[in-house]
């Protein structure tokens, strides 16, 4: 199966789905350096408040991640896009009494994934969300630098790309 020009040459993640929606998009590294800087992941919208301004998302926007006091709403700069999945209760401290890394009222949200039909449209998306006013922890350890003989591929653009990112989130 050929991947769709929405995912625009990003690969796909995890197998085909039972209805035959595919996901593409970043994981990997990625996923886990965000996850080890305190940023909530959001693996997708709740299916029935997405609206059809998701056809418009693509991997690389940002939304914006706003609480109305029971659930996260995701937002484009078009409108409101969906419902986060979270539930309330994520904004309890834990149980050693920690602050709860959902414990925000708005953010942004990185789109590291998207969920695309059989019939090629966007259904849904992921990423992680970036709190206002979090300064992300530094990662444990820097990534490697690109050797300057390697090939420029789509992949390696990609690549360059999500450094780019990662510089970015670094220097917040």
């Amino acid at each position: 199966m050929s991947t769709p020009a929405v995912a625009a040459g990003y690969p796909q993640v995890g197998s085909d789905h039972k209805n035959g929606d595919r996901m593409f998009g970043i994981f990997g590294d990625y996923a886990r350096v965000l996850e080890a800087r305190g940023t909530p992941k959001a693996s997708s919208l709740h299916k029935h408040t997405v609206t059809p301004l998701i056809l418009h998302i693509r991997v690389g926007d940002e939304l914006r991640v706003e609480w109305d006091g029971k659930n996260w709403w995701a937002s484009s700069p078009r409108g409101t896009v969906g419902r986060l999945t979270w539930a309330a209760s994520h904004r309890e401290p834990s149980e050693d009494g920690s602050r709860s890394a959902y414990d925000f009222d708005d953010g942004v949200m990185h789109v590291q994934t998207i969920t695309v039909s059989r019939g090629g449209a966007v259904v849904d998306c992921g990423g992680y969300v970036v709190p206002d006013g979090h300064t992300p922890a530094p990662p444990n350890r820097a990534p490697k630098p690109a050797s300057a003989s390697a090939t420029t591929t789509n992949r390696s653009r990609k690549t360059a790309g999500f450094r780019s990112f990662l510089d970015k989130l670094r220097h917040m």
